[in-house]
């Protein structure tokens, strides 16, 4: 796979998430149908909390830093700026070649930001990736969407379909949960 076409996959699968979580936010909020569209209509898609906004696909922008400085992503969207998501993964000078090439851009259809362990198949075992929350913010912003680096175990238990498992503890959390 190649670096563009890993981009575009990965700005596919954001836009999905904040539509999805949008779209979950109205389901969950439990106002009526004839309701919302009645008293909120003449609103920005920012502040009407009754209906979910259209999201514009996403622009990934991809950011490469030295081997051993701090892989992440940035990521804050407002509706209301009226402009399109960007999402900035900060992502190892090795990503294009050892992640993206192979096909590892997205794991159990989840971005990788990084691979931090392999397994003896040369599977990605542990990733950095991405937690993405999308809600609406009713004290100022409206509909808003913002991500987390979360690291993850993958478990391949089913080759054809592998699964991120709770977030893989650093060693100071480990040694205070124990």
């Amino acid at each position: 796979m190649r670096t563009a076409e890993a981009r575009a996959a990965i700005a596919t699968w954001v836009t999905r998430e904040i539509s999805a979580g949008f779209r979950r936010t109205v389901e969950e909020s439990g106002t009526s149908p004839a309701t919302r569209s009645r008293s909120q209509e003449r609103l920005h898609p920012a502040y009407n909390e009754a209906r979910a906004p259209e999201v514009p696909l996403t622009v990934v922008r991809m950011r490469q830093v030295p081997t051993g400085e701090r892989t992440s992503v940035i990521f804050t969207w407002k509706v209301e700026s009226d402009r399109q998501p960007v999402f900035i993964m900060k992502v190892p000078t090795y990503w294009p070649r050892r992640i993206a090439a192979p096909g590892w851009a997205l794991v159990a259809d989840c971005p990788v930001v990084d691979v931090l362990a392999w397994d003896a198949q040369r599977r990605p075992s542990k990733i950095k990736s991405v937690s993405l929350d999308s809600y609406f913010d009713s004290t100022i912003h409206g509909w808003r969407s913002w991500a987390d680096n979360v690291e993850y175990n993958v478990d391949w238990s089913d080759p054809e379909r592998p699964a991120l498992r709770d977030p893989a503890l650093d060693p100071a959390e480990r040694a205070v949960r124990q």
